[in-house]
């Protein structure tokens, strides 16, 4: 199966210099956060195996389990940066 399109972000405006360290370390989580989706996409879209014992996992799954616990400590990470931006707004 190819890679799916890419997804159509509005591009943002920012008055941050292009060489701003907090720039890239938020493009480069929007873009892994994007790589995970992908590959999730794929992994649910992926045809389902012939009946008979389960083969063994690929060795580049994650298991659902450890994606969800990925995904509440980005919930609580994202959390903490707006509470970070509404305090420096106040």
């Amino acid at each position: 199966m190819g890679a799916a399109a890419p997804r159509d972000r509005p591009r943002r405006e920012t008055s941050l210099a292009e060489d701003d360290i907090t720039l890239r370390a938020a493009e480069r989580l929007e873009a892994a956060v994007e790589r995970l989706i992908l590959a999730i996409e794929e992994r649910l879209t992926a045809p389902s195996p012939p009946p008979g014992p389960s083969p063994a996992p690929h060795p580049e799954m994650v298991p659902r389990a450890e994606l969800e616990a990925l995904a509440q400590r980005l919930d609580e990470t994202l959390a903490r940066l707006r509470a970070a931006l509404d305090a420096g707004e106040g």
